[in-house]
């Protein structure tokens, strides 16, 4: 039946009998039947302006009823959220067109912010971030602090300050309320670049250091700003310092690297070897020792670092530095090879033979393309690893599977 042939019949009171019947049925075939009109310039201005009024309202009130019902039980379904991003998709698209009144920007803070504060909807960053495209005036974001005011929690009071400084371009009350609400790092760095900014680099120096001193939590941000400083000012040694004390605050291999490249010529073995004694000293940074072991060519560190930590169960294959240390120690790496294989196959597990296979490659590339001996590759196979094939199905299983 081709429904189509079928209306091309009709005369037009039928057509318009019918139109006016789906429109009358479904809210959906109203709301195009309305666009339709509308693209076509059917409408009058004020017939244009109820439009876009009441699709607002009608979408707006649903959303809102969504959301507060996602409050209250932390979260819904699916689709609903799917309803909401679409509705207010459709929402921002006629404010920003000019389609809908001024007014509704305040009646959508207000009713947008209730929402925000009961932070258990799940839809709080996009609700922020549809509060910024909304707000366009002064009025508006006084009335977005107001409702921020309540909460004292830090990353509120955070977005106040962002609202003076960016929003308001209120630097002066910026200012007074960063200087109160200096706890960490972050919070020191950004008044230092804030005052930087102002031309007052004597106080963003003096803020930066307190920082150092006082601030909670990461710091790097301190020291990388009061690096640049130092440096800028001349003060080579004070700069050299502080890039060995952000080493020993929190290390890592790009800091150990640019403090020794930033060292002066006569002091780079110097700098160096006390940031390598300190990593010595500190074990729980043996990872990053083991890498600047490997960069430098201390293979005989990086052999103590491999063989003498328990690391058969982290990983399925050798690591690069595996691969390395073959080459420069091949007798004791199949030594510690052969170790892990036992101590896989003793879990008597399929995941636990498919790994000890990898490693059973290793000690037979080893033993032949290194040493060039595959004669003791094969002594090893048929001692160790063909009576363990008898004794365990499995494993001959996936030697069959993995070794091809």
């Amino acid at each position: 039946m081709n429904i189509q042939k079928i209306v091309q019949r009709l005369s037009r009171d039928e057509l318009l009998e019918l139109v006016l019947n789906l429109i009358r049925s479904d809210k959906r075939v109203q709301e195009r039947v309305l666009d339709f009109l509308e693209r076509n310039g059917c409408l009058t201005a004020k017939e244009t302006a109820q439009k876009h009024n009441r699709e607002y309202r009608e979408k707006f009130a649903e959303a809102i009823g969504i959301i507060k019902e996602f409050n209250m039980y932390g979260g819904g379904p699916e689709e609903e959220e799917d309803i909401v991003y679409e509705h207010m998709e459709t929402i921002l698209a006629l404010l920003q067109d000019g389609h809908l009144p001024e007014g509704a920007r305040e009646e959508m803070i207000h009713a947008l912010m209730e929402q925000y504060l009961e932070g258990n909807s799940g839809f709080e960053d996009a609700i922020w971030e549809w509060i910024e495209q909304i707000a366009s005036t002064e009025t508006h974001w006084r009335t977005i602090v107001d409702y921020l005011e309540s909460l004292g929690d830090r990353y509120y009071q955070s977005l106040i300050l962002d609202i003076y400084r960016y929003k308001l371009d209120d630097a002066h009350t910026y200012e007074q309320r960063r200087a109160q609400q200096l706890r960490y790092g972050s919070d020191y760095v950004e008044y230092a670049l804030f005052l930087e900014e102002k031309g007052d680099r004597d106080k963003a120096l003096e803020i930066a250091e307190k920082g150092l001193k006082e601030g909670e939590g990461a710091l790097d941000g301190l020291y990388a700003y009061l690096f640049k400083r130092y440096d800028e000012m001349g003060e080579k040694e004070k700069a050299l310092q502080l890039l060995k004390q952000h080493f020993f605050h929190r290390p890592s291999y790009e800091l150990y690297q640019q403090a020794i490249v930033y060292a002066p010529p006569n002091q780079k073995e110097t700098v160096k070897q006390e940031l390598y004694d300190w990593l010595e000293s500190h074990p729980v940074h043996a990872f990053l020792k083991a890498k600047i072991d490997y960069s430098e060519g201390n293979s005989e560190a990086l052999l103590h670092y491999v063989t003498k930590r328990s690391r058969a169960f982290d990983y399925s294959s050798p690591s690069t530095y595996e691969r390395y240390l073959n080459k420069h120690y091949p007798l004791e790496m199949i030594a510690y090879y052969k170790r892990i294989v036992e101590a896989l196959l003793a879990e008597r597990k399929r995941s636990a033979y498919r790994r000890a296979i990898v490693f059973i490659k290793e000690i037979e590339h080893v033993y032949t393309n290194i040493l060039k001996e595959p004669n003791k590759w094969d002594f090893y196979f048929q001692s160790f690893i063909v009576p363990h094939q008898h004794r365990l199905p499995a494993f001959l299983d996936e030697w069959k599977k993995h070794w091809d």
